[in-house]
């Protein structure tokens, strides 16, 4: 006597499942859309706070005022995107190929320094001869940008023939002293680039081109410009790690011994991921100058390695959407924590200060996050829902032999 096979029901954990395959597949183009149409969302819900100032809405008014309160600025939206293609450059190396290095903020420094400086030399009332100022002054951004893209890939290229040689905590230990020299360059030679006080008053963030002005007065203008820069780079990275080359980073991550037997030159591949990341590194960090128009010397000091450390593995080393995922709880823990909580004045005592003050010590509490992450999903937030989405199919498998699964590859 036959019996028709059990039916099967989808749990929560298959649709928890078939959402993270979507978001895996799909997460990106999803990201990049809501993303593209942000600055007007924002600017419609203060829009809306407006017309009900106007309308005498008091309590309508306070609640969405509120609610603006958490809701990401675009100036914190242009910092997420910047951090958020700077911690994809690192996870070339550090999810990729292995290679934690701990002196990516010399390359971060370069970029913004490659465009700063050539913005304040390029001038008039500058020793530099006129037909390079009259030339730049044509198409400042385009071609500082190219300037950077070209000067940071030497400098990680010079860089990397010294230490990707290097293995483990020795090769960490080698670009975060290389780093050190780049920074306390930074801070000798201050006629050059500001010392402490950073590189400021650049002017001129201008695209040539299409007579574009970028900069801190142009907030939703600045948006789209990082936009298109931290887009194309994000797609060349999707692009890399997909191909045979991506494969051979994570071989080398793997097994170095074992890719060397299959005939690859492995310290020549440990080069070449390490040239790719510095040179994306110096765009990020390009980029990082152009809403503020001005160079601080914290972005090429030790702490900037520390974050981009952080924000990678916030996210999932490894994964390519987790410096994004990153990238945002990073910054936009930092500005709850010192601009939104720190204004609720709840159990206040005197000579001791209220309970939202404590929030003032965001570092503070991003370190025990950061802890908490580290002890009890290594992985990230993201590598640890993929880890458990595959551990639960392959389960799934194991229960039900005949039942088919669509597979893809992991991105």
């Amino acid at each position: 006597m036959e019996t028709d096979p059990p039916i099967h029901r989808t749990s929560r954990k298959d649709l928890l499942a078939k959402w993270f395959e979507i978001f895996d597949n799909y997460g990106i183009l999803i990201l990049g859309g809501v993303l593209l149409v942000y600055p007007f969302l924002f600017d419609a819900l203060n829009g809306t706070i407006i017309w009900l100032e106007d309308s005498d809405h008091e309590l309508l008014t306070e609640v969405l005022s509120e609610i603006r309160g958490f809701v990401p600025s675009t100036p914190l939206m242009i910092q997420i995107l910047i951090y958020s293609l700077f911690g994809m450059a690192f996870n070339i190396l550090l999810g990729n190929t292995g290679m934690l290095s701990l002196g990516h903020c010399a390359f971060f420094g370069v970029g913004g320094y490659t465009v700063g400086l050539m913005h304040a030399w390029f001038k008039s009332g500058t020793p530099v001869p006129s037909w390079i100022t009259n030339t730049f002054k044509m198409l400042p951004l385009e071609i500082s940008m190219v300037s950077c893209i070209i000067v940071s890939t030497f400098v990680a290229w010079s860089v990397g023939k010294i230490c990707s040689a290097k293995r483990g905590v020795y090769f960490a230990m080698v670009t975060l002293s290389i780093s050190m020299i780049f920074y306390y360059a930074a801070q000798t030679f201050d006629d050059l680039t500001g010392g402490t006080d950073g590189l400021g008053g650049i002017e001129n963030m201008r695209l040539g081109s299409i007579g574009l002005r970028v900069g801190i007065m142009n907030a939703n203008i600045t948006y789209y410009f990082v936009y298109f820069f931290t887009g194309v780079f994000v797609l060349i990275i999707w692009q890399i790690l997909r191909s045979p080359f991506g494969h051979v980073l994570r071989a080398v991550r793997e097994n170095e011994d074992r890719a060397r037997i299959c005939g690859y030159d492995v310290t020549k591949v440990r080069l070449m991921a390490f040239t790719l990341s510095g040179a994306i590194s110096g765009v990020a960090g390009a980029l990082a100058i152009i809403y503020g128009e001005t160079v601080p010397i914290e972005n090429i000091h030790f702490i900037t390695s520390g974050q981009i450390v952080i924000i990678t593995l916030f996210g999932g080393a490894g994964t390519f959407m987790g410096p994004f995922v990153g990238s945002f709880i990073y910054w936009y823990m930092r500005q709850l924590m010192s601009v939104e909580f720190v204004k609720y004045k709840i159990i206040c005592i005197e000579n001791w200060g209220c309970l939202g003050d404590i929030f003032q010590y965001w570092e503070a509490w991003v370190g025990g996050i950061f802890i908490l992450i580290v002890l009890f999903v290594p992985n990230g937030i993201l590598g640890t829902i993929r880890a458990l989405t595959l551990e639960y199919r392959a389960k799934r498998h194991l229960e039900n032999p005949n039942e088919r699964e669509d597979e893809s590859p992991s991105k």
